[in-house]
């Protein structure tokens, strides 16, 4: 008997000493649950306080496998479960029959069920099998903003637009809390069961105004459907502040329910997408030129009736030209024209005034995959690039970057940082971030230079060239047309078109900046930008106008846009250590 209570109490003390560690975790296995809290995730809202994303409740069926395989008949239980839900019984059985093997004690069965089938579920009354409240998120004005928005997955993570951008905002920290079992697996309280409660994340105050993103959608949608392009985009900016008021896209989807739609649908053109922007870069060049004083206004300059021999290159306008004023030559979109006073401004500054409009390099807008476009350093430039640079070809750029520039133009020449972000909030209503002020980059051109060019040289783009279908009765507006040949295959197509237009109104105190960039459209007689893009601009300039102003008057901050006036850089410095002229 001695012995064999000493052996007894040996084995006892093996169990204590090297073996414990593994016993306890089977007991814990056995006697205890721990049971997820989901950290509420924030919402997002538009400048004016309107929800575009939002948590709802939802639910989702688990099961214990080894408690219905213990009261149950598990091929019958798993068949009925199955159907309950819509799923393949086949699928669920392997699964249970995996999780039994490598003795897994919490399976889910399907996430975010319909409430008919929560309801189915909770009537089959199986042992082991629990519903659980799990949040997922609703997007209240569906596809409106929806490639800005972004949209969240099953497990509350971001994956794309503002949704994936600001996901650690966004996320919040979950919790849990350890719940005991009996032996037949209900929940018994125990005050030393652990309990760490979840942190809701912080919500986020996005510039988009839904009033003018709602003008700027219905424009590109009908351009879509006028046009069939491969794709549609449009930006609305406030020029005083850098905020972007709206951005639109086609094709577009419903973040609802994101998977039924292609993966294409999703992307933020405007941000990700660069491409050669043709005429509608000529503004940039012919500022640079003027302000060096290497133009006058109405100087008259040759534009080779059509016809331009630089080497073994010919260059040729769409319209054949002979004299034309400097002035014209942006009015009438003379490529030979503009190529001439390109070579007069030579690459280096040329390269310098381009590169202090923002070109070349990402917006900083805050999307992680921010395109920087294509401007090739001044030491690269050939002189056939002195002369395509000025027409919008051999360089690419992203439609917030020419809304940014074009921005810098109405404004009396202050490169502004755009932004998408107004604020952030916490979970428990306190103001974390406000993002109230502009942010200068440099200044692109002096103030005398960015007010005739809007006053003069684009207003009469719009009024006497190119961009006449933008001309609106109510309000004066700036604008510029381009149409670029896209380059397939290492040779410009002469049926591929990116066709564009981007305005500011009113011009003598521009508050918005509204560009439209249609890709490849495929119908009609006439592809040029004047003609596929800038009613749609118009249309949108005048509708928001309407709606920001009263008798001339800015509505109150508490509706509409912030007017912060912006704070230029000092000249001469331009982001990144370059020389801004």
């Amino acid at each position: 008997m001695v012995l064999a209570f000493a052996g007894l109490w040996g084995w006892l003390a093996y169990l204590q000493t090297f073996d414990y560690d593994s016993l306890k975790g089977r007991r814990d296995s056995q006697s205890f649950v721990r049971i997820p809290i989901i950290a509420e995730r924030g919402k997002i809202y538009d400048r004016k306080g309107e929800i575009l994303a939002l948590s709802v409740p939802g639910y989702s069926v688990w099961v214990n496998p080894a408690v219905l395989d213990k009261n149950s008949d598990m091929k019958a239980s798993a068949s009925a479960l199955a159907s309950a839900v819509g799923i393949d019984p086949g699928k669920l059985r392997q699964a249970l029959a995996a999780a039994r093997a490598e003795d897994v004690r919490f399976l889910w069965v399907k996430r975010l069920v319909a409430p008919a089938e929560q309801a189915a579920v909770r009537a089959l009354r199986l042992p082991g099998v629990a519903i659980r409240d799990e949040p997922q998120r609703y997007y209240p004005g569906a596809m409106l903003a929806c490639q800005v928005v972004g949209f969240a997955g099953i497990d509350q993570g971001g994956l794309s637009g503002v949704e994936f951008a600001f996901d650690s905002r966004l996320r919040g920290t979950d919790g849990y809390r350890d719940e005991g079992r009996d032996g037949l697996a209900r929940g018994i309280s125990s005050p030393s069961s652990a309990f760490v409660p979840a942190t809701n994340g912080q919500s986020v105050v996005l510039t988009i105004d839904t009033n003018i993103q709602d003008f700027l959608e219905t424009a590109v949608e009908r351009c879509s459907q006028q046009y069939s392009p491969t794709s549609v985009t449009g930006v609305v900016m406030d020029p005083t502040t850098g905020d972007i008021l709206a951005l639109a896209e086609r094709p577009n989807f419903d973040p609802n329910k994101y998977a039924d739609y292609p993966e294409d649908s999703w992307r933020l053109r405007a941000v990700t997408d660069s491409f050669e922007p043709g005429s509608m870069f000529k503004p940039f060049v012919f500022s640079g030129a003027y302000q060096e004083k290497l133009v006058r206004l109405n100087e008259t300059i040759f534009c080779g009736n059509g016809l331009y021999q630089i080497g073994a290159r010919t260059l040729h306008d769409a319209h054949p030209y002979g004299d034309l004023t400097a002035e014209g030559i942006v009015v009438k979109s003379s490529n030979i024209g503009m190529a001439k006073i390109g070579q007069r401004l030579g690459a280096r500054k040329m390269f310098a005034y381009l590169d202090a409009f923002g070109f070349g390099r990402t917006t900083g807008l805050g999307f992680p995959a921010e395109a920087a476009g294509r401007l090739a350093p001044a030491r690269a430039w050939t002189d056939y690039t002195v002369t395509s640079v000025p027409m919008g070809h051999e360089v690419s750029v992203t439609a917030v970057q020419v809304a940014a520039a074009f921005s810098a133009i109405a404004n009396g020449g202050v490169l502004l940082k755009p932004r998408i972000l107004r604020g952030v909030i916490s979970s428990d209503g306190h103001v974390l971030e406000k993002h109230a002020e502009p942010e200068a980059v440099c200044q692109a051109v002096n103030s005398d230079v960015a007010r005739m060019m809007i006053t003069g040289v684009l207003r009469k783009v719009v009024t006497e060239g190119t961009g006449r279908l933008a001309d609106i009765d109510d309000y004066e507006i700036a604008g510029k047309t381009g149409t670029a040949q896209k380059l397939i295959n290492g040779v410009f197509s002469h049926d591929k078109y990116v066709s564009s237009f981007v305005c500011a109104g009113p011009t003598q105190d521009p508050r918005l900046v509204v560009l439209i960039v249609v890709d490849e459209p495929s119908r009609g007689a006439s592809l040029y930008g004047g003609t596929v893009a800038a009613p749609g601009c118009a249309e949108v300039l005048k509708s928001s106008l309407d709606y920001m102003y009263i008798d001339g008057r800015r509505r109150s901050k508490s509706v509409t846009v912030a007017s912060a006036e912006p704070k230029p850089a000092p000249a001469g410095r331009a982001r990144g250590g370059r020389n801004a002229p």
